[in-house]
């Protein structure tokens, strides 16, 4: 049965600036690594695309995780938060890793969309 999602698994702009200053992340990027080269990306963020979530969260050893995604696999209570384009791919990765256990997980609701929005307003 999969594992009610809530109000309180969906982040803002705000709280990824918030949780990303004080370090609090585990930011996982869902997208393709063709659509972060022509769009961009997050910043500390580890491209693990959807297609992979599940194996890579539910069956990669750490060594084979840090070879694969040049990052530390993130233990079960790790704080993760997915972002995609625009919020629906990073939920689905938000369910498959409560469903594999990651007790903390949550995700951007506004993705790659919203963050660009947010930083292009700031910077003009």
């Amino acid at each position: 049965m999969p594992t009610e999602i809530g109000p309180d698994h969906h982040l803002s702009y705000d709280d990824i600036v918030k949780l990303t200053k004080a370090k609090q992340i585990y930011l996982i990027d869902v997208r393709e690594p063709q659509e972060l080269k022509e769009a961009g990306e997050l910043p500390e963020s580890v491209n693990l695309p959807l297609k992979d979530v599940s194996k890579a969260l539910g069956e990669l050893s750490d060594s084979e995780f840090q070879k694969k995604y040049n990052a530390t696999k993130p233990g079960l209570d790790a704080p993760l938060v997915f972002s995609c384009r625009a919020g629906g791919r990073s939920l689905k990765a938000l369910q498959t890793a409560l469903e594999l256990g990651y007790t903390k997980a949550k995700h951007y609701k506004g993705g790659f969309m919203d963050w660009e929005q947010h930083t292009k307003s700031k910077n003009s």
